[in-house]
């Protein structure tokens, strides 16, 4: 493993580690071989269930939302334990059922997963937005986690195989050959658009009876606006992120909103964006569509 620093023609600068060829983000704990293999060998359970998401595509929206549906519980839940970013042991002394996440790739989650042991869930967002929403988080965080530069060198950042999470294009095409029905894939843009019914999946999905009033009342719950402001009142500081965001609290809620990338982009930067997706998409031979 490396930890790799490159600065652009414009001093735009990148940070994050490298092995066998992939890119982690620098908070993964550790030696990244030895916590790939934690992961890949951990002791999955039958009822256990992962939230795997790209990150700034909705993992704290979807992840609420299963916590609520499995705990037959409203109150908000916060932040789910991240497998490459906490202490092995973490996960382990959680009673089930458990609920944990992460932003990997799916060719680097627990090997009983691939087998069909326990359930994922995972949601998709079109990139733009994903692009425009990190970017603010970056911008909010004090200490350099990863990018440091301007909105046009982190959107080519983000289009590159190097991107210090992973490639999007590369997450997305693991998601398209996982083929299991332990997995459930949902559209941010449809969950906004048709809440209920999507909760009514994810409940179905997730085997859990509830009446239409508490599935109504979840979908209530979990409208971004009081996400957002529950996760500023209850989530308490950090000292894992104290040093790198005000108060030690992730600033991980933007908008919650689709389309938002045209506030942003240039029509020369949604013109190249557009350039590369096509190319990637062809190239990788992905069904993707966004609106």
């Amino acid at each position: 493993m490396e930890v790799a620093t490159i600065v652009d023609e414009e001093n735009n600068k990148y940070a994050f580690k490298r092995y066998n060829g992939h890119p982690f983000t620098l908070d993964v704990v550790g030696n990244v071989r030895d916590q790939l293999d934690k992961i890949a060998q951990r002791n999955i359970k039958e009822d256990d269930v992962l939230v795997c998401v790209f990150p700034k595509s909705g993992t704290h929206w979807l992840y609420n939302t299963v916590m609520m549906l499995r705990s037959g519980s409203l109150t908000y839940h916060g932040t789910p334990t991240m497998m490459e970013f906490q202490d092995f042991n973490d996960i382990e002394e959680m009673q089930s059922p458990r609920t944990f996440g992460s932003h990997l790739r799916f060719r680097f989650l627990p090997d009983q997963m691939k087998l069909g042991k326990g359930k994922i869930v995972t949601i998709t967002r079109n990139p733009k937005d994903i692009v425009v929403s990190m970017y603010h988080m970056l911008q909010k965080l004090t200490k350099f986690v990863g990018y440091q530069g301007t909105f046009e060198g982190y959107l080519k950042y983000f289009l590159s195989e190097e991107h210090f999470v992973s490639s999007w294009f590369s997450w997305i095409q693991d998601l398209e050959k996982w083929k299991s029905p332990y997995c459930l894939s949902l559209s941010y843009e449809d969950f906004r658009k048709n809440t209920f019914a999507n909760v009514v999946k994810l409940a179905q999905f997730l085997e859990v009876d509830h009446d239409e009033d508490f599935l109504r009342s979840v979908t209530q719950n979990i409208q971004f606006d009081k996400l957002k402001e529950l996760h500023n009142i209850q989530n308490p500081a950090s000292d894992r992120w104290k040093e790198i965001c005000e108060e030690g609290r992730l600033p991980i809620y933007w908008k919650g909103q689709s389309g938002d990338w045209k506030n942003m982009f240039t029509v020369a930067q949604s013109e190249m964006f557009d350039r590369v997706y096509k190319e990637k998409v062809a190239k990788l031979g992905l069904k993707i569509k966004f609106e």
